[in-house]
């Protein structure tokens, strides 16, 4: 996953004409801040082979992740949500380092977007 290809704008602009700038940035705000907790949760119900806890954990990253266009994000979450679920853990401690890898670009990315919307509000 690269930089370029994290989120895609057209669902950005979305969400600005369902509810202007500042539904963007709150929607922005609630991603930055929801998902750190559940990949942490995720990533210590990996640990402990409880592959119900991690279902848990990844199903709303999916749901955020397709809300805000981080669609490379939510196919990665969808992936890891049905490991879970077949209790195919194996390769979900991998999976999940991927997941956290590429919310680093989607969060860079979100950054740079929603100081466009605050300029946006400024104006």
């Amino acid at each position: 996953m690269n930089d370029n290809d994290c989120l895609d704008d057209a669902t950005m602009g979305k969400l600005v004409e369902l509810g202007g700038n500042e539904f963007a940035l709150q929607m922005i705000g609630l991603f930055l801040s929801y998902v750190p907790q559940k990949l942490a949760a995720a990533r210590a119900a990996a640990q402990a082979r409880d592959w119900l806890g991690v279902q848990k954990a990844v199903h709303p990253i999916k749901s955020s992740a397709g809300n805000i266009g981080a669609r490379s994000l939510r196919e990665l979450a969808a992936r890891i949500e049905e490991l879970a679920m077949g209790q195919r853990g194996e390769t979900i401690p991998a999976e999940l380092t991927e997941l956290e890898a590429g919310y680093g670009h989607v969060q860079a990315q979100l950054q740079e977007c929603r100081k466009k919307l605050e300029k946006g509000k400024e104006a």
